[in-house]
């Protein structure tokens, strides 16, 4: 199978600083083994920059390489030990430097390697899978809202605009030791994963995002019309989207 990944962060239409940060990486020739981290960072003294992008890069660095040496059984343990890692540095660093303490960054992560795909995530950036006309959310939020919502008292409609829908519960670096949830994925040719920061999922609803997805026969179409319309919804966070199609081996990108 071949991958068409494409990506894309924007600031938005009120925020002055990006504080989210992403990156693509691997799918040589349009094939696996390749990841993709999407990061959206929380501090004040652009702290959430610095631990969206620190996070991003020990992911990185942890991750480039080993999935190709990896049986898919090891990959989560991998993403699991990356973001264990990301977590203690940031953390770190925070105790450590004034201006950045309390910092902190969401993180998901999604690989494909050995034929089988795995998305982690700590904090509300989401992972989503969009597959035979319907759209449905790999990822569970760790936020105040989502666990209201599991409680059954609020809707996920009302979750949207909960007054505290931007508080989270669980991050990457704001305690001494974190924990990622991790799925296992099974995909097949014309899936399309979406992972974004709430920049995108706060401003525009699951099913605009799956008419997009159907719309436009591309990544890079995709992901810069939902980062355009996040921003004629209002933009009121930094705005970051990956965009994964599955396409058969023969299928031209």
């Amino acid at each position: 199978m071949k991958f068409d990944v494409y990506g894309v962060t924007d600031t938005g239409c009120v925020r002055e600083l990006n504080e989210d940060s992403y990156i693509i990486c691997g799918f040589e020739n349009n094939t696996e083994p390749g990841f993709c981290v999407v990061a959206d960072g929380m501090g004040g003294h652009n702290a959430g920059e610095v631990a969206s992008k620190l996070a991003v890069d020990y992911i990185t660095d942890s991750l480039t390489g080993i999935l190709s040496d990896s049986p898919p059984s090891d990959v989560p343990r991998h993403i699991n030990d990356a973001l264990s890692d990301a977590n203690a540095s940031i953390y770190k660093m925070s105790r450590e430097d004034i201006t950045r303490s309390g910092m902190g960054t969401t993180a998901v992560v999604c690989a494909f390697a050995g034929g089988e795909g795995f998305i982690a995530n700590i904090g509300d950036s989401r992972a989503y899978a969009c597959r035979n006309n319907e759209i449905y959310q790999i990822t569970i939020d760790h936020s105040v809202v989502e666990e209201m919502v599991e409680c059954g008292t609020i809707t996920k409609e009302e979750a949207r605009i909960h007054p505290q829908k931007n508080i989270i519960t669980r991050a990457v670096g704001s305690d001494e030791t974190t924990k990622a949830d991790i799925f296992e994925y099974e995909y097949k040719p014309g899936d399309s994963i979406i992972i974004c920061s709430d920049g995108l999922s706060g401003m525009v609803e699951d099913n605009v995002i799956l008419s997009v997805v159907r719309k436009f026969g591309s990544s890079k179409e995709t992901a810069e019309k939902l980062k355009d319309l996040a921003k004629e919804n209002g933009g009121l966070d930094n705005i970051t989207v990956i965009v994964i199609r599955i396409l058969e081996e023969e299928s031209a990108i």
